[in-house]
């Protein structure tokens, strides 16, 4: 057996960056304090991260400068780390052997091809952060950046001859979504369209207080976009000639040129036991982001029990992950239990690059605050601090 104590990170977005750099700068520390070795291996769907972030941008402009600046290779990030510390492998997670604390993965080749035979990997820790899937890749991963890539490709060949936009969904992406179309297409520019955002509920921006849903509503509105409530996508079907037929939850039919899907991300969590996943299909740890029912496993971002969603959880929940992994595993010092910066109303909405709304620690925030934080650039400067693990 080997002396080295391996960890296997599942996942290779935001959350699995997070504690693989911690861990890895971490790791001369702890070698030092404990006279072992340690290996961190990450397995990853995909051979980019997607800064999706930017994504209600960049699907519809390459932005900032080229389309690719959505997608960074995950490799640049750890060739900063000393040779034999860390292995990125390319695959599909097909399983979890938790008595055998094995993790079962197909390989997947340089055209992200799967391949048929199963592979398997030890591991001593383990981090789960896989994350979360929604019904389109435009908004989460579909397996690798790919798919994501391709979808932006094709919206960004259709949308100049698109006449009718739908977006499903009032959340923050399809707020968002909606806000960046009529800052391109919205009725006082040289191109307008007919835009319409179904909010699915009786206002657009529900985990928000009402005044700041309204306020986006008007914004929209002010752009030329067409605000409806209380309507959800029941079937949607391809045409074939470059429309789409759109059946709605009150019995009617509408037929568009381009179709946007931007609600309910699930748990990636597919591949797992039933017996560590509640009933919504995420992982149930404890207020250290520990797997109570086995040693040695974690789990982090979307997949978490404990995760409200978003990348300010991740920002505080990853840190806490890496401390108590290494608090462990050094036999010194407590773990510690994940909080929140806030529990109060925070989240930032840009309503196309010169408008926004949202809160902060339960503070409304106006509009040119949004602006200044988020709206004008997405939070693209750290697309590739997020890989080089200095966001």
């Amino acid at each position: 057996m080997s002396d080295t104590h391996n960890i296997v990170i599942l996942g290779g977005s935001y959350s699995g960056l997070a504690v693989a750099h911690g861990l890895l700068k971490a790791l001369p520390g702890l070698k030092a304090q404990t006279g072992k070795s340690y290996k961190v291996t990450m397995i990853t769907n995909s051979t980019h991260f997607w800064f999706s972030v930017g994504a209600p941008r960049a699907m519809f402009v390459p932005y900032p400068k080229d389309i690719m600046d959505s997608f960074i290779p995950i490799d640049k990030g750890f060739k900063q780390y000393p040779s034999g510390l860390f292995d990125l492998v390319h695959a599909e997670i097909t399983g979890i052997k938790t008595e055998k604390r094995t993790v079962l993965y197909k390989l997947k080749n340089g055209k992200d091809e799967t391949a048929h035979d199963t592979n398997t990997i030890s591991f001593d820790s383990l981090v789960i952060a896989t994350g979360s899937k929604g019904p389109s890749p435009l908004y989460s991963y579909h397996g690798s950046h790919v798919p994501t890539l391709d979808a932006y490709k094709d919206i960004q060949s259709r949308l100049p001859s698109a006449q009718s936009i739908m977006i499903i969904g009032g959340g923050t992406a399809g707020a968002e979504t909606a806000g960046e179309i009529g800052h391109l297409h919205g009725k006082k520019t040289s191109s307008p369209k007919d835009i319409t955002i179904l909010s699915g509920h009786e206002r657009l921006l529900k985990g928000l207080r009402p005044s700041i849903g309204r306020r986006a509503q008007e914004f929209l509105e002010g752009m030329g976009v067409k605000v409806e409530h209380n309507l959800k996508l029941t079937n949607s079907n391809d045409l074939g000639n470059g429309t789409t037929k759109v059946i709605l939850s009150d019995g009617s039919t509408r037929t568009v040129d381009m179709l946007l899907v931007a609600t309910g991300r699930k748990p990636a969590s597919s591949y797992l036991p039933s017996s560590l996943l509640d009933d919504q299909g995420r992982v149930v740890c404890d207020a250290y982001t520990r797997v109570p029912s086995l040693k040695n496993v974690w789990v982090t971002g979307d997949m978490a029990q404990n995760s409200p969603g978003g990348i300010m959880y991740i920002q505080f929940a990853a840190p806490t992950t890496v401390g108590n992994i290494v608090a462990g595993l050094g036999g010194k010092g407590k773990l510690k239990v994940y909080k929140p910066m806030t529990t109060k109303e925070t989240q930032f909405v840009p309503i196309g690059p010169n408008y926004g709304v949202g809160a902060a620690f339960g503070w409304w925030l106006p509009s040119a605050v949004v602006k200044m934080v988020k709206s004008k650039t997405m939070f693209f400067p750290n697309a590739m601090k997020t890989v080089m693990g200095t966001a």
